[in-house]
């Protein structure tokens, strides 16, 4: 339907225009059609929407206390809204509504960010922790990536490649084979054994003191192994000093120090028990003018042997009996 317009004749009473009779039928037909376009029919105007100084009134299916206005904030300015030729909801701030396939550019959220899976209803929640306590915007940034790639999490597994780490802090890493130099070749290789209990302990030490490689673990005694490879040697670039003990009265050498010295004007009678690992050897000095008698609880050569002033000896265990070896005949004596 077009609008119908009255015609009023060329002038008053000219009798060239409508007939009263047809003026009333296109107002007639004007506010059918008014009626039809504002959402009712021919004889009811729409009451689901009307109009009021502010907007646009929608009542809605039901005819009660709550309605929908479609008003604009007062202009500053011209401006144009458009609607996208797609069918969908309008989103405002405050609805609890689901975007779809929309481009963010600039964006600020205040507030936590929700990721919703593809399933069930849990959501990955993003925040920041605590407060912002500067005024000043903080960048995290993302690189540019190559193909698609995992963010990493604190407390998720997650492999590591082609990464630098400076100044890290690391509480027990798991090395699976070694760590490399800087040009990527082999510096320490690690060799697991299953159910290990014993393994290494290395210690640094402040001004004046040594730095410490020790055997640890939950065995009582445990071997230091250090190994060359083939016909290689185990060979000390600076010179070798052995731990010691000083013996000033009778009684037992200890076997846990390499070393012992005796340090007497008197006689010392000294006790050695058996070795407990083949190839452990043990050195002895007479420093003082006390002979001293050390008599092994198995003796390859002899009971007990004495060292006079300045007479020193090594002894080395077999297995089943210690053995003298290197020692000077003017200075020792076999029994």
């Amino acid at each position: 339907m077009t609008r119908q317009s009255i015609s009023r004749g060329t002038s008053a009473n000219a009798g060239d225009g409508d007939t009263l009779r047809d003026a009333a039928q296109k107002i007639n037909q004007n506010f059918v059609e008014l009626y039809q376009k504002l959402g009712g029919d021919s004889d009811v105007l729409s009451t689901s929407v009307s109009f009021t100084s502010t907007g646009i009134v929608f009542e809605g299916a039901n005819a009660d206390s709550f309605e929908t206005v479609f008003a604009i904030t007062e202009p500053t300015k011209d401006n144009t809204i458009t609607f996208p030729d797609s069918t969908g909801e309008v989103i405002i701030s405050t609805g609890d509504q689901d975007l779809f396939n929309k481009h963010l550019y600039n964006t600020k959220i205040d507030g936590a960010l929700r990721l919703h899976g593809v399933s069930g209803t849990g959501y990955y929640k993003i925040a920041y922790e605590g407060q912002v306590d500067s005024d000043t915007d903080l960048n995290v940034n993302f690189p540019a990536l190559a193909d698609s790639d995992t963010i990493v999490f604190a407390n998720h597994a997650a492999t590591l490649t082609n990464k630098t780490l400076t100044s890290p802090t690391l509480s027990g890493p798991v090395i699976t084979s070694g760590i490399n130099d800087a040009n990527g070749a082999e510096m320490i290789r690690f060799t697991a054994t299953a159910s290990a209990v014993n393994d290494i302990s290395i210690t640094n030490a402040a001004t004046g003191g040594a730095p410490k490689i020790a055997a640890v673990g939950d065995n009582t005694n445990i071997n230091l192994d250090l190994a060359a490879k083939g016909t290689g040697a185990i060979r000390h670039t600076r010179k070798v000093a052995y731990s010691s003990e000083t013996k000033t009265s009778s009684g037992a050498v200890s076997l846990l120090v390499p070393l012992t010295l005796f340090n007497s004007t008197g006689a010392l009678a000294m006790t050695m028990a058996n070795g407990t690992v083949v190839g452990e050897s043990k050195k002895f000095v007479n420093i003082n003018t006390g002979a001293a008698t050390v008599t092994p609880t198995s003796f390859g050569q002899g009971t007990s042997f004495t060292l006079s002033q300045n007479g020193a000896a090594e002894a080395i265990w077999t297995g089943s009996n210690w053995h003298l070896f290197g020692d000077s005949d003017n200075f020792l004596t076999i029994t």
